[in-house]
């Protein structure tokens, strides 16, 4: 690697890798950068490869897309590595998502039962991950999805691996709030810390207004990606992600009108072979299918995320690391997420205070 053209290795990610390389391409204003894509199933991953690069090729000209035959090539000189792994694929999540269902409870890749199998069969591929990480490319910024995401991105910081997991719901939900509340966020303070998918905001105020008390003033907002629950503020004097609702809290999830949609992974998993039948057929043209799903952890936290990493404008968003003093109520070894500002320096946490009583 030099320093006009560094590296950014891309391992997993499956049909929506083309997705993120088009949302680096946006993000990162260097004329030279090279993408490398590693992946398990390498006839795949050419594809992957092909159709990108004849996207990247009218958007970026000086930048290169390979599709590298082994892990160990695709972090040689690595700069950044982001890690989109799921061990087992959509098949795998859809497992997770089905099981914990008979025993009356929610299936999800990350969280509960699902997140526990998930992390069962994760683990251990992960930990080869770090090692060839930790051998080739030790110095690289190791920018970890892979769920369940507390779990994986402890492994990584105990392979002594410069990592840190990213997640854009945080970022999302605190967005919707504000809009719906008719708010600025660059006039808007917060607190914010917790686990991942599992964070909670308080002391959200934009000049002398309260925003959580304005928001959860009326009746609950069911929507599905924010809501705002009054009970669940009273009881807390804070306000959470969604998924606690879906987890831990069933009466207020029937109270917000949240239930997840059965079938999801298979609904995924019919649509990357779709993409993957058009990407072979018709590489580098429009993909309409790809419309069907949103990818905000890619637009909205891997690409900036990248860019501030890369030398470009510094970036706001969240990352779980390593707690050590950060939240003294909770342990020094645990993962735990917070709000954060990314520049080419590397991770600046904010560290949220007291929690709330």
């Amino acid at each position: 690697m030099t320093a006009s053209r560094p590296i950014v290795t891309i391992v997993g990610g499956g049909a929506f890798t083309p997705r993120l390389c088009e949302a680096l391409a946006a993000a990162i204003d260097l004329p030279e950068l090279c993408l490398r894509l590693s992946a398990r199933r390498t006839g795949r991953l050419h594809v992957l490869a092909a159709h990108t690069a004849r996207r990247l090729a009218v958007l970026r000209p000086g930048w290169s897309v390979e599709a590298m035959a082994t892990l160990e090539a695709a972090l040689e000189g690595a700069a950044i590595v982001v890690l989109l792994v799921r061990v087992g694929g959509l098949e795998a999540r859809a497992w997770d998502e089905a099981f914990p269902k008979r025993f009356g409870l929610v299936g999800d890749e990350g969280l509960g039962p699902g997140g526990i199998a998930n992390g069962w069969r994760t683990m251990p591929v992960l930990g080869r991950l770090a090692d060839a990480i930790r051998r080739t490319a030790p110095a690289a910024r190791v920018v970890n999805l892979m769920a369940p995401l507390g779990l994986t991105t402890r492994l990584l910081l105990d392979q002594q691996l410069d990592a840190f997991g990213l997640c854009e719901l945080p970022t999302t939900t605190l967005e919707a709030w504000l809009a719906r509340a008719g708010c600025r966020k660059g006039e808007t303070t917060w607190r914010y810390a917790g686990l991942n998918h599992l964070g909670w905001f308080w002391d959200v105020r934009s000049d002398e207004l309260d925003v959580l008390r304005l928001l959860t003033a009326e009746l609950p907002f069911a929507d599905d990606a924010a809501p705002t629950d009054r009970l669940t503020y009273e009881r807390y004097g804070a306000m959470p992600l969604r998924y606690f609702y879906e987890i831990f809290d069933a009466e207020a999830a029937r109270r917000l009108g949240l239930a997840r949609a059965p079938g999801r992974a298979s609904q995924l998993l019919a649509l990357s072979e779709t993409m993957f039948r058009r990407f072979a057929s018709t590489p580098g043209l429009d993909t309409p299918e790809a419309k069907l799903r949103s990818t905000p952890w890619l637009d909205r936290a891997v690409a900036p995320t990248v860019a501030a990493l890369l030398g470009g404008r510094a970036h706001e968003g969240v990352a779980n690391i390593r707690n050590e003093d950060r939240i003294p109520e909770l342990p020094a070894d645990l993962v735990v997420e917070l709000a954060a500002t990314f520049t080419a320096e590397g991770v600046r946490l904010v560290c949220p205070g007291p929690l709330p009583p």
